[in-house]
C-alpha cells in the first residue's frame, strides 16, 4: 500500500514512468483481477479511451477525450489505481503535461451548511470560507471559485483553480457530491486536473490548459456517484 501511495505522488511529479506495467484495460483483464482494477495500466488506443468506463468504489466515469497524437507523441495514456478502488490517477505515459486524478474517501458524510451554500450557488459566501492564498511553495490557491452542475444525475459541484508560475503548472480541482432524499447525507467525489506547460513551443501550442479542461469534460459529464447510504 505504501508503494502505491508513493507512486501516485510520483505520478504527478515525474510520471512514474519506470514503474508501469502494460495492461490494455479490457473487461476480461478487469474480471480476472477480481473485479478490481489493476494497480498499473496502459491504455491501448484512442478507441479504448473512448469506450472504457472505469468502475471505482462508489463511483464510475469515462476517461477523458484522447487524440491519436497522444499515442504518437506522448506514448499514450497510462496510470494507476489504489486496489480499494477509491483513487485513480492517470496521464501521458512519456510526459507530465496532463494528469488527472479521481478519488473519494468512501465515507458517507453529513449534509451541512457548505453543501447548502453550494446548492444555492452562493459563491460570495464560499469565497469567505475559501479565500485566495499563497502556499509556502509559492503555489497560489483558489484564484477562481465557482459552482456548477455536472454528472449523470446533475450533481452540485465546485471548481477551484490554482497556479504555480515557477513550475509552469496550473491545477483545477472539481468537487461533486450526491445528496440522499432527505438531505442529511452526502457522497463526495473529487476530480483534479494538473497542467504542466511543455517547454517545447510546438507541444505547448497543441497541449494547452484549455485543451485539458475540454478533454476532461467527458469525465465530468459521465461521473456517476453510486447509491447506498
Amino acid at each position: 500500500m505504501k508503494f502505491l501511495i508513493v507512486c501516485i505522488t510520483m505520478l504527478f511529479i515525474s510520471g512514474c514512468s519506470g514503474a508501469k506495467i502494460a495492461d490494455n484495460i479490457t473487461k476480461t483483464q478487469i474480471a480476472m483481477s477480481g473485479n478490481k482494477p489493476p494497480a498499473f495500466f496502459t491504455v491501448a488506443n484512442v478507441e479504448t479511451m473512448k469506450n472504457y468506463v472505469f468502475e471505482g468504489k462508489g463511483f464510475s466515469f469515462q476517461f477523458p477525450t484522447a487524440k491519436q497524437s497522444d499515442f504518437s507523441k506522448m506514448g499514450g495514456w497510462s496510470g494507476m489505481s489504489m486496489r480499494d478502488g477509491r483513487t485513480i490517477a492517470f496521464g501521458f505515459k512519456n510526459s507530465i503535461v496532463y494528469h488527472i486524478a479521481v478519488s473519494t474517501s468512501g465515507n458517507v458524510l453529513k449534509y451541512g451548511e457548505r453543501e447548502r451554500v453550494i446548492e444555492n450557488n452562493d459563491v460570495e459566501y464560499l469565497r469567505t470560507r475559501m479565500p485566495k492564498r499563497v502556499k509556502n511553495n509559492g503555489e497560489i490557491m483558489d484564484i477562481s471559485l465557482k459552482t456548477f452542475r455536472a454528472g449523470k444525475e446533475n450533481y452540485s459541484c465546485t471548481e477551484r483553480t490554482s497556479t504555480h508560475s515557477k513550475y509552469r503548472k496550473k491545477r483545477i480541482s472539481y468537487g461533486c457530491f450526491k445528496v440522499n432524499e432527505i438531505k442529511t447525507k452526502i457522497k463526495y467525489v473529487s476530480i483534479s486536473l494538473t497542467y504542466n506547460k511543455p517547454k517545447d513551443p510546438k507541444l505547448a501550442k497543441q497541449y494547452t490548459y484549455q485543451d485539458l479542461k475540454k478533454r476532461a469534460k467527458r469525465t465530468l459529464d459521465s461521473l456517476y456517484i453510486k447509491d447506498g447510504w
